[in-house]
C-alpha cells in the first residue's frame, strides 16, 4: 500500500464517519443540481486564479492531496493553485448528503497547469462539502489527475 491509497483510505473513512454521526436530512434535500453547483462555486473560484477568492470557499479545516502524493492545507494551499486554461465540465457526478455535510465523487474535464505542468485533462475527483448559510465550503478534496 502506497501513501496515496492510505490517504485515500483515509479520507473516504472520515467522509463516511462524518455522514454516520451527522443529523439525517429528508431524502432529496440536497438535488444533483445542489450538488454541481457547490462544486463550480469552488471550481470557479480556482479558475479565478485569485487566492482571496478561493480562501473565501475552504472551510478551516481545509485538506487536499494530488495523484503526486503533494497534500497542503488551507494556509498553504493558496500558494499551490492550479492554473486553468479551460472551462471544467464535471461528468458521471454521483454524491451523498447527510447534515451539512455533502460528499462527491466525480471525473472532471479541464486543460490545467500544476506548478508549470500539465495535468491529466480527464480524471476522477473526490470532494467533501460542509454547508456555510446558504452555500458551501471545501473540506477536503482528492485529485486523481497525473501531474507532469
Amino acid at each position: 500500500m502506497n501513501k496515496r491509497d492510505m490517504a485515500l483510505g483515509l479520507l473516504a473513512g472520515l467522509a463516511g464517519a462524518s455522514l454516520v454521526s451527522g443529523q439525517g436530512v429528508a431524502a432529496g434535500a440536497v438535488s444533483e443540481a445542489d450538488a454541481r453547483a457547490a462544486i463550480m462555486s469552488w471550481l470557479s473560484a480556482l479558475a479565478s486564479h485569485d487566492p482571496v477568492k478561493v480562501e473565501k470557499i475552504l472551510a478551516p479545516e481545509f485538506q487536499i492531496l494530488r495523484s503526486d502524493g503533494s497534500g497542503y492545507d488551507k494556509k498553504s494551499y493558496l500558494g499551490h493553485l492550479p492554473k486553468f486554461s479551460s472551462e471544467p465540465e464535471i461528468q458521471d457526478l454521483a454524491f451523498s448528503a447527510n447534515g451539512d455535510l455533502l460528499v462527491t465523487r466525480y471525473n472532471l474535464k479541464v486543460e490545467q497547469k500544476i506548478g508549470n505542468k500539465p495535468v491529466q485533462k480527464l480524471a476522477p475527483r473526490l470532494s467533501v462539502l460542509k454547508r456555510d448559510g446558504s452555500g458551501w465550503l471545501m473540506v477536503a478534496h482528492a485529485n486523481f489527475a497525473q501531474i507532469g
